[in-house]
């Protein structure tokens, strides 16, 4: 790859110090490529994830379409833009359609390798990833088991930047794995986008590869296992420039709703 956070309880003099010694946050633009294989075929996509203080936009790009996700973290809002259709639906991130049992039951083993990469001015460490959470397909339980490597920035000072949103957002609805459609598999989904929301503490992902498969005695888990999903993210771009705030509105001239 190349270039182109605790709290303790402080009196109210204690935390204006603090809010003195730390720089404000940077503004943050990753861009990368995203791959999911299936049936041993690739859709490879296009993917830039863009942050300003309480907002984060997400672009996509795959098979010629190309999608927008805004989340704003202080209206709880999520906007999605469907760029060819030239239509913006916005809905409110309640969380009350989520599955309150979506990220429990996670184990999660990560082991160095010593292998580092540089992404800008973040070095990114190589760790190998083991995970197995409960999920289902169809009607059938399961265990959803993931596997490969993760690329790690420790905690560098843009990775404040997404605290606001790790913190406002329900976990099943900030998805910042690969490319989808609006379409993607929940299991598969909870499961990648879980395992990242754990490791955020130790660092930025600047990478990862993970093979997700499925353990279970039922039809719908033996179908799964044939159909094993590789997925995988890399930003080879690293930019902390100043965005402005018209990136985060939805374009002009495009019909919008709010269902």
């Amino acid at each position: 790859m190349s270039a182109c956070v605790p709290r303790l309880p402080l009196g109210l003099a204690g935390l204006g110090l603090l809010c003195l010694a730390l720089p404000a946050p940077a503004d943050l633009t990753l861009s990368g490529v995203s791959q999911v294989v299936n049936l041993n075929l690739a859709q490879r996509g296009q993917e830039v994830l863009y942050v300003k203080k309480d907002r984060l936009r997400r672009d996509v790009t795959e098979r010629g379409r190309s999608y927008t996700y805004v989340y704003d973290a202080k209206q709880k809002e999520l906007m999605r833009i469907d760029h060819l259709l030239r239509q913006v639906e916005v809905r409110r991130l309640s969380g009350e359609n989520a599955d309150p049992d979506a990220g429990k039951g996670l184990k999660l083993e990560l082991s160095p390798t010593g292998r580092k990469q540089e992404l800008g001015a973040w070095e990114c460490q190589e760790h190998l990833v083991r995970a197995s959470l409960p999920g289902r397909v169809g009607p059938e339980p399961v265990t959803v088991l993931l596997e490969g490597a993760v690329w790690l920035a420790p905690k560098p000072r843009e990775l404040r930047v997404l605290d606001a949103f790790t913190r406002a957002l329900p976990a099943h609805e900030l998805f910042l794995t690969a490319s989808v459609q609006g379409q993607a598999a929940p299991t598969q989904v909870q499961g990648v986008g879980e395992v990242l929301r754990r490791l955020l503490p130790k660092g930025m992902p600047c990478a990862f590869e993970l093979a997700v498969n499925y353990e279970g005695g039922g039809a719908m888990a033996n179908l799964a296992r044939r159909m094993a999903t590789r997925v995988s993210l890399t930003y080879d771009t690293l930019s902390t420039d100043a965005l402005q705030d018209e990136l985060f509105d939805p374009p002009v001239g495009y019909a919008l709703s709010r269902p």
